[in-house]
């Protein structure tokens, strides 16, 4: 299990990186390929990691932890950043697939979404490396 969340936390904060390549190259130095490549990858990565954290990780955490109301609500947010989250990612697709093409965008709001999004994953994942995997699963028999 950890090694799998793991590997995709290192995917999803390479996408990060990518994405804030592109919010750094607006308006004037925009690679329309990484545009393209980013807009392709975004939602099927962040459906795959939150549906694996919400079929395997979270109640397996839920079953461990099933007496602890702070752990039970913490679940219960972290599942409403995902939805949050896979909201904004396909709206951020449209626009990088629209920037991409080289259609016209309001540069600054694409910026704008670009950095509120990957801003958001790389605090998503820093809390749960803090908070669930790290002091909840250190010596998980299914750790690796």
């Amino acid at each position: 299990m950890m090694s799998w969340i793991r590997h995709a936390h290192e995917e999803q904060l390479a996408l990060c990186g990518a994405l804030e390549e592109i919010a750094d190259s607006l308006p004037a130095s925009v690679n329309r390929q990484k545009c393209i490549y980013a807009a392709k990858a975004l939602c099927p990565l962040i459906r795959s990691m939150h549906q694996y954290e919400e079929n395997v990780l979270f109640p397996y955490l839920s079953q461990r932890h099933a007496n602890a109301g702070p752990m039970l609500a913490t679940l219960s947010r972290l599942k409403f950043e995902h939805f949050e989250d896979e909201g904004y990612a396909e709206e951020l697709t449209e626009a990088l697939l629209r920037l991409g093409s080289g259609e016209p965008v309001n540069d600054e709001a694409v910026g704008y979404m670009l950095r509120g999004f990957f801003e958001g994953v790389r605090r998503h994942i820093a809390f749960e490396k803090a908070h669930l995997l790290h002091d909840y699963l250190p010596f998980s028999p299914i750790s690796e």
